[in-house]
């Protein structure tokens, strides 16, 4: 069953034509934030995202251990399609007046077609493992794509606090300079003994956030490196608006689609299963008299268990309650996706909005505004608090706007997770 996303997509997706994000695609590197990144860091600010992410994809044991139970359940389903019985052979030997001879072989008959229902329940049940294994893909794919937007966020966050550090020394040292020349009273050099301290801790909180970053970098792929991948320029949003909106094809709704499918088929396999099935067999054998003669035994003998003491119902009123809940969840499962498709949508609208914005208003040349403050401070047109207040204005900006594309690469991680279109984009950024 397929079903198309409905309106409240529909309405997100109108929205997002009415208006156009100046922003360029992530691997358009972008020289002036290049230009900010320095040393060995630079050799990883190229597009290498979808050749990290998939590196991991390929050893992750998450992923083995995925596969692993999807090669169990195709073992299992395909045992399940042999025959469920096998023939068994007797031998008789009776010694008295006469003696006995006989040999046979019996074979219980799948009389109720018990083989074709394991069958059907196995292949429903590879189904789901599949569909359990690009869960996990994409699980840990969204997982290691934020965890490559948080070491952006603070990797930029350090390059911030770095250069606030560095201004901060300088400023302490033309404050001492004046100072010693008379030209600075002693409460203007403890201002700029305690800007240097509150930048330094900032710097350590920045250095601390980056640590944790790459933790998590370093647990998700498994490997320890000083140099991660960086993330450049900003979403262009465009395989949102050529989203297909199949709900149905998300790995979510598959795998509870076929986990409803597996009950649905244990239900015809309980009601197989209480009912008997007969046993047929065939003897051949000798007799002898004593006195010499003998003669052949021929014989047929069929056995069918009689279900009078247990039927066993209840495991087929067990199985249709456990069908009655996978269907229960997978509607469950669909309200969930839908809202969260809708709801990452939204985010990364608003995301985009706010950059705009910001682009338009906020993003200016923050470099010159502390050129000019620190030119002005120097003349001895601005004192030493009213300085160090205007340049923490321009560091918080800075900070703002490291923030604002954060939140616009997280909300874009989060709907390529929720609409299940990662690999799309790395496909399209390679």
């Amino acid at each position: 069953m397929t079903t198309k996303y409905g309106a409240p997509m529909c309405a997100f997706l109108a929205a997002w034509a009415l208006f156009s994000v100046p922003v360029a695609h992530a691997e358009d590197a972008n020289s002036q934030s290049d230009s900010k990144i320095s040393g060995k860091e630079a050799q990883s600010s190229r597009p290498l995202i979808a050749e990290f992410s998939r590196s991991i994809l390929a050893t992750h044991p998450a992923i083995a251990a995925a596969q692993a139970v999807l090669e169990a359940a195709k073992a299992r389903a395909q045992g399940a399609g042999r025959a469920l019985y096998n023939p068994e052979i007797g031998a008789e030997y009776e010694s008295a007046d006469s003696t006995t001879k006989a040999l046979g072989v019996s074979q219980t008959l799948d009389w109720s077609g018990k083989r074709k229902a394991r069958s059907t329940t196995g292949h429903a049940d590879v189904m789901a493992a599949r569909a359990a294994l690009e869960l996990v893909q994409k699980s840990l794919l969204s997982d290691v794509l934020d965890a490559l937007s948080a070491h952006q966020g603070a990797f930029e966050t350090l390059q911030l606090a770095n250069s606030s550090v560095r201004l901060a020394r300088d400023f302490l040292d033309l404050s001492q300079t004046r100072k010693t020349a008379g030209d600075l009273s002693e409460s203007e050099l403890l201002t700029a003994r305690l800007a240097l301290s509150q930048a330094l801790a900032e710097q350590s909180r920045a250095r601390g956030d980056l640590s944790r970053a790459r933790e998590r970098l370093a647990a998700l792929s498994g490997m320890g490196r000083d140099v991660w991948p960086l993330i450049v320029g900003t979403p262009d949003g465009a395989l949102l608006q050529g989203w297909s909106g199949e709900v149905n094809a998300l790995p979510e709704m598959r795998l509870v689609l076929a986990q409803s499918d597996s009950f649905r088929a244990r239900i015809t396999l309980a009601d197989k299963m209480r009912k008997a099935d007969p046993t047929l067999g065939l003897s051949l054998g000798q007799e002898s008299n004593g006195l010499g003669g003998n003669s052949t035994l021929f014989g047929v003998r069929l056995s069918i268990p009689l279900q009078i003491r247990n039927n066993f119902s209840e495991n087929v009123t067990a199985a249709r309650a456990d069908a009655l809940g996978a269907e229960a969840e997978a509607r469950n499962t669909r309200q969930r996706v839908e809202a969260r498709l809708n709801s990452t949508t939204e985010r990364f609208l608003a995301a985009s909005t706010a950059w705009q914005d910001w682009q338009k208003s906020g993003a200016a040349d923050l470099s010159a505004q502390r050129d000019l403050l620190k030119t002005l401070w120097e003349a001895g047109e601005l004192n030493a608090v009213s300085y160090l207040i205007q340049l923490n204005q321009t560091f918080d900006a800075q900070a703002a706007a490291i923030d604002l594309k954060g939140a616009l690469w997280r909300s874009w991680f989060e709907w390529l997770d929720a609409s299940n279109s990662a690999n799309s984009w790395l496909e399209a950024i390679q």
